[in-house]
């Protein structure tokens, strides 16, 4: 997941989320995976088919799989891997059938979008305590450096600070300034980019985080 987002991106994520439609996808899975209804499945076969599951997805999904840094097999979350997942799971769940493959990848799918609709949840809440700051530049700093907390608690918490789970977070808290209706100007992306200190599999200690939240509030309000 690349630690640049874009600006506005969220906007683009979030108003995809609704569109997903679970059924449509898996009966365009069902067409690209029928091939693989023929019994003996040959190695090449099952290439050609993982490259157009993924071509799939990325054409069909919209934002939220194609501009969130998080799609089908990425290493933090979902629970997916393409080498190990993709009828190729471990004893004694292997499976060939298909339909239980799409199902599977479903599953995965949904605990993505999950995880972005609940982030959603804590940008909005935290919007309305921005809101309520008015023009109080000390009380909107608080608002958003707490939302800025919570984005990483609760990425940490999701990811289970998977390796890469930081690079999650860095693209949250960026999301979240620009759902709060805040700038995300160049000196609050250095701020971002420096002020926090991550490490693999470890949550950050809370009066660090804390620290670091405030001094990118500073800036970006």
């Amino acid at each position: 997941m690349s630690s640049n987002a874009s600006a506005f991106t969220w906007r683009r994520i979030r108003d995809s989320l609704d569109a997903y439609a679970p059924p449509s996808l898996a009966s365009r899975l069902r067409e690209v995976l029928a091939p693989l209804r023929s019994g003996s499945i040959h190695p090449s076969q099952l290439k050609q088919a993982r490259n157009a599951v993924k071509d799939l997805l990325q054409a069909e999904l919209g934002p939220w799989y194609s501009e969130s840094g998080l799609p089908l097999g990425n290493e933090v979350l979902g629970g997916y891997c393409w080498c190990h997942s993709f009828f190729n799971q471990n004893p004694p769940h292997r499976t060939m059938d298909v339909d239980a493959n799409i199902q599977l990848m479903l599953e995965s799918l949904e605990r993505i979008r999950s995880f972005l609709y609940a982030l959603d949840g804590v940008y909005q809440t935290s919007r309305r305590q921005l809101e309520l700051a008015a023009e109080d530049k000390a009380l909107r700093a608080k608002a958003l450096a707490e939302a800025l907390v919570r984005t990483v608690e609760f990425t940490a918490e999701t990811t289970s600070c998977e390796e890469t789970w930081y690079q999650v977070a860095q693209d949250a808290m960026s999301w979240c300034i620009e759902a709060m209706g805040l700038p995300l100007s160049d000196a609050t992306q250095e701020q971002l980019d420096t002020a926090f200190v991550f490490e693999s599999w470890i949550a950050p200690a809370p009066e660090a985080l804390r620290a670091a939240a405030a001094r990118v509030a500073e800036v970006a309000v």
